[in-house]
């Protein structure tokens, strides 16, 4: 029997963002989503669909959890970039980094790029 696994909940910077872009239940939904692929290490959407914890037949929560995860609202463009704005902003800053990381930083006068490749595979170009 495995040991229980410490979930971790999303950092509060994650958080923010998604609760100004998700509604409530939104939230909520996609929380228990990433609880579920951390607890059960299953991204295929029939296995999230058949741990999911909601009272209706199998069928309804896949529909459902498909629906979800095709919102506008969970785009590139709306949820995504404010994240990926984050992060280069706390690279850029260093306040991620560690003491000699700071250092070479400060030290550091050239020009320094940022390349963010952003793939999300469709499952209609691969059939």
């Amino acid at each position: 029997m495995h040991p229980p696994q410490k979930i971790k909940m999303l950092p509060s910077v994650y958080q923010t963002i998604c609760r100004k872009h998700l509604s409530e239940q939104q939230y909520l939904t996609l929380e228990l989503v990433l609880l579920l692929i951390q607890a059960h290490r299953q991204v295929t959407l029939g296995a999230l669909a058949s741990l999911f914890p909601q009272p209706i037949k199998y069928a309804s929560r896949k529909r459902n959890l498909q629906r979800f995860l095709v919102l506008p609202r969970l785009s590139l463009k709306v949820l995504w970039f404010p994240l990926i704005k984050y992060w280069i902003r706390q690279a850029q800053t260093g306040h991620c980094l560690n003491r000699d990381q700071r250092r070479r930083l400060k030290k550091s006068s050239s020009e320094v790029w940022i390349l963010v490749d952003c793939d999300r595979p469709n499952a209609m170009e691969r059939a």
